[in-house]
């Protein structure tokens, strides 16, 4: 009787290779969930906090003298890249859209915020960010502010299964509590994709988004979700 010799192209073989590869990634990054930071320390529970208002996304590198008036509590950087109106328009409603709903969170709508804004700086004009974050919260009698600032947003050049540049996107969140400026907890997302092959730490991303290319607006999509479903954690 012949031996029968089964072999595997080297297609097939690569396939495998990957799969072995990738699969212990994305089981452990499933369980692990957001039960670590990625540095890899602990969470902290946050305090009872029955009403956080949630303002738009501010703009690192926003001229307001140049553009339409804005809620915009940071002054010009020249050391990041520009971010349009438009861009942070984009995150504002992303951003919103996932508190949609719930009572802890109260939206403040830009043209709200910004008659704050003129308000306090009446008043006071030399106020430092900080103050008028936590006025804005004693205005709104609110416990904390969710206050967040886009540092980059830079669409992919190129279609979902091809490109020339990545979509970069790069942005904080943070729980400021109004009673005394203490930042309670802070969100960095800092990304510009990568493909798989080139990271395969990132195979819990492609998990959720799919083997595909993102916009900017999907790639901060996928960022303010991760965000936030740890703020969920860690709120009471």
């Amino acid at each position: 009787m012949k031996s029968t010799n089964f072999r595997t192209s080297p297609a097939i073989f690569t396939f495998l290779l990957l799969f072995c590869l990738i699969a212990p990634l994305l089981f452990l990054h499933g369980c692990n969930g957001f039960l670590q930071k990625r540095d890899g320390t602990k969470q902290t529970p946050l305090p009872v906090l029955n009403r956080i208002a949630v303002l738009p996304m501010d703009r690192a590198s926003a001229q307001p003298s140049l553009e339409r008036p804005t809620c915009l509590l940071s002054g010009p950087l020249s050391d990041v890249h520009k971010i349009t109106p438009e861009a942070s328009d984009e995150l504002t409603r992303l951003l919103f859209q996932t508190f949609q709903g719930d009572q802890r969170f109260l939206i403040v709508s830009e043209g709200r915020c910004i008659g704050f804004l003129n308000a306090l700086l009446a008043t006071d004009i030399k106020a430092s960010e900080l103050r008028l974050i936590q006025a804005f919260g004693e205005e709104l009698k609110a416990d904390a502010v969710l206050y967040s600032k886009l540092f980059r947003f830079e669409d992919r050049i190129g279609g979902q299964y091809s490109v020339k540049r990545p979509a970069s996107v790069a942005f904080t969140l943070q729980i400021i509590r109004v009673s005394d400026g203490a930042t309670l907890w802070r969100n960095t997302f800092d990304e510009t994709q990568q493909a798989l092959m080139e990271n395969l730490l990132k195979a819990g991303m492609y998990r959720k988004t799919g083997l595909r290319w993102l916009t900017a607006a999907q790639l901060a999509d996928y960022g303010l979700n991760q965000a936030v479903d740890e703020l969920m954690n860690l709120l009471p």
